[in-house]
């Protein structure tokens, strides 16, 4: 009603911090061809988004008054200031999809967490799972790049190393449905619900790419199973991906309004309750394996460790490196939840051409 106070979801402190953050991240990347980037924080309990910000963005308190601002930001097709990058563009997830198929791989008695898979640098495909450009064998990225590979390797540390070459062996084992199916549990390729305009984006599919006017071949899954091929997905649905990881399966619709009162605050005439969009079905055992990786990825050894090495919380992450055609570096994609031992947040970021 008119005069009512609307509360979000947001923290403003967190807010005003991420925005600064992602402004001078992308600002000062390498790589001469940035555009932009997207960071969504979402409360792991209840699909509360504590934090939502896009670069570039522009003055809120000038865009409504000031014409010529407006028509100036709306001219720029490259940057697309006005696009909230957050909910409405979407992206490869890259290796931060690795998680999804571990979780899909396991539950379907497909891998176990023992398992050791040998990384041969190389997988050697039958014949009729080939590309259509020939004889096809998929490279781990170390082997491509350093010319070694990983040798033996649990769900674990496939994970916490991103091993392409395990991934690669488990996706043919879970096939293309079984993938879809998982995605559409954890909500990838559809809307999270959050009070804004929103992009569903899409995950990899036989249907998709025949829709488009192309043959989808049995090769196509090692792609789909790194997060390449044709999914796409927003950074608030990545973000609401790991929440529902780190909570042990409960997704929750997102949103940003938290509570309706009167003028004068004395009457709630609407509170926000969380609601459950659905739920995926995780044996302890099996999320441990997966949720252990990526917690590998942030102590010890692991790639991560020294950037949170005087972070005061133990955080569970997965990086992702995203390639896109045309573009000279790739996306950089990244997630993680915290604390590891009692989820509260679950945080998503992508850097276009952060490499």
């Amino acid at each position: 009603k008119p005069g009512d106070n609307v509360l979000l979801t947001l923290d403003l402190r967190l807010q005003e911090k991420v925005e600064e953050i992602l402004a001078n991240t992308i600002e000062t990347l390498e790589s001469e061809d940035t555009g932009g980037g997207a960071v969504v924080v979402e409360s792991v309990k209840t699909g509360e988004i504590l934090t939502m910000a896009s670069y570039p963005t522009y003055d809120l308190s000038r865009i409504y008054s000031d014409i010529t601002l407006y028509n100036q930001l709306a001219s720029d097709t490259e940057l697309t200031p006005l696009l909230n990058r957050a909910t409405q563009e979407f992206y490869y997830p890259g290796s931060t999809f690795k998680p999804l198929v571990a979780i899909a791989a396991l539950e379907e008695g497909l891998t176990t967490p023992t398992e050791k898979i040998q990384d041969t640098g190389r997988l050697q495909l039958p014949e009729e799972e080939h590309y259509p450009y020939g004889d096809f064998h998929p490279q781990c990225w170390i082997y491509r790049q350093y010319g070694r590979t990983h040798g033996p390797v649990n769900v674990s540390d496939a994970i916490e190393v991103s091993c392409n070459y395990f991934f690669y062996d488990v996706g043919r084992r879970v096939g293309i449905e079984k993938l879809d199916e998982y995605a559409a549990k954890f909500g990838l390729g559809q809307k999270t619900g959050v009070e804004l305009s929103e992009a569903a984006g899409v995950v990899a599919s036989p249907e998709f790419t025949e829709s488009l006017g192309g043959k989808w071949y049995e090769g196509n899954v090692l792609s789909v199973a790194i997060g390449q091929e044709s999914t796409q997905v927003t950074p608030i649905q990545l973000a609401n991906y790991i929440s529902t990881l780190a909570n042990g399966g409960t997704r929750y619709t997102t949103h940003l309004l938290k509570t309706v009162k009167s003028g004068d605050f004395s009457q709630v005439s609407y509170a926000a309750e969380p609601e459950v969009a659905g739920t995926v079905e995780m044996k302890p055992e099996n999320l441990a394996a997966v949720t252990r990786g990526m917690h590998s990825m942030t102590t010890g050894e692991g790639s991560l460790a020294r950037v949170f090495q005087d972070v005061p919380v133990q955080v569970a992450a997965k990086t992702g490196s995203a390639q896109v055609n045309g573009q000279s570096n790739s996306n950089a994609v990244f997630v993680c939840y915290a604390p590891y031992d009692d989820p509260q947040i679950a945080l998503a970021i992508v850097a276009e051409q952060g490499g």
